[in-house]
């Protein structure tokens, strides 16, 4: 095999990611590949001609393609879906970009329900999406809160993830957590709250994020997670969260109070949907993604490179 050859089935795929999906100059792929810019180039050049770079970036990087055949084999999964390395700065945004592309590429009918978890992560999959998601698609809250992300604006981005958005949107109308179990109970004796909830169960894709027990989780932007708290959620085991209801290492919904306010698909309903595909990355999602996993509450992962070789071979 020739150099040109090696060369494009080694980086075409990383490259066209780097280039056409996070917008990295020629001469920044260069660098972060170790070869010169006119290889990048020649390698960009014959990807749009051979099909690489299409409306998706697909192509035959035999490393990343390992990857996910082993972690679907490890984790016994339906779909990995890997992103290149990227800084942590980036990783946020790669993997709603991901995302987007993976709803893209894999809705099951011209009529599918999606439903969309909590997150930065995952709401920033909405402004993502391109136009090519037949316009019978619908999608649906999976907690409730979720207008805090989806409302916002971002600095990467004019205007709000919703912007210009085409398609039905259902949002549970509650926050994600709420004063008192009777009160939480109230709210979901509603009509339009019981609505809501059972479409997001009979969604045919879930897009979910998973939480770490770090201070900069996201879970903190609702005030509900002061340092003592975190302290007091690692002493009852707590490594992760999804849609505030934390689980310990083996994967197993902890006991704890709050959980009796939150407005959500809650846990074990989660493993029972028809196909729920987690979207998380970096270094300090490692151990909430490896105990979500062995409990089985995603049945698909999206995730970059760099965090799927930990998953991997990890002895954890």
């Amino acid at each position: 095999m020739n150099i040109a050859l090696r060369d494009q089935r080694k980086f075409a795929a990383r490259a066209s990611w780097y280039y056409y999906k996070t917008g990295m100059t020629q001469g920044e792929i260069a660098k972060r590949l170790g070869i010169n810019r006119a290889r990048v180039i020649n390698i960009l050049n014959e990807a749009r001609k051979d099909g690489t770079v299409t409306f998706h970036i697909s192509g035959e990087d035999s490393e990343m393609m390992d990857l996910e055949v082993q972690l679907k084999e490890k984790w016994d999964l339906r779909d990995v879906f890997l992103t290149p390395g990227v800084s942590n700065e980036e990783l946020k945004n790669d993997l709603s970009m991901a995302g987007a592309q993976y709803l893209e590429m894999n809705l099951p009918s011209e009529e599918s329900l999606i439903a969309l978890g909590w997150g930065e992560t995952i709401s920033g999959i909405t402004r993502n999406l391109g136009r090519v998601i037949p316009e019978k698609t619908s999608f649906v809250t999976l907690c409730g809160g979720v207008m805090h992300y989806l409302s916002e604006h971002t600095p990467a981005n004019v205007g709000t993830p919703l912007s210009g958005f085409l398609y039905p949107f259902h949002v549970i109308p509650t926050p994600l957590m709420v004063g008192s179990p009777e009160l939480r109970d109230q709210l979901l004796n509603e009509p339009e709250v019981q609505h809501v909830m059972n479409m997001a169960q009979l969604a045919d894709i879930a897009m979910v994020g998973i939480g770490s027990l770090m201070p900069s989780t996201e879970f903190e932007d609702f005030g509900y997670k002061s340092q003592k708290e975190l302290d007091r959620l690692k002493k009852h085991g707590a490594v992760g969260e999804m849609h505030g209801e934390y689980f310990n290492a083996v994967g197993e919904p902890l006991e704890l109070e709050h959980h009796h306010r939150l407005i959500s698909i809650r846990l074990e309903t989660l493993r029972k949907m028809k196909h729920v595909v987690g979207v998380a990355g970096g270094s300090d999602k490692v151990e909430a993604l490896r105990a979500a996993l062995k409990g089985g509450f995603i049945h698909s992962l999206i995730t970059d490179e760099v965090t799927a070789r930990t998953l991997l071979y990890s002895q954890k």
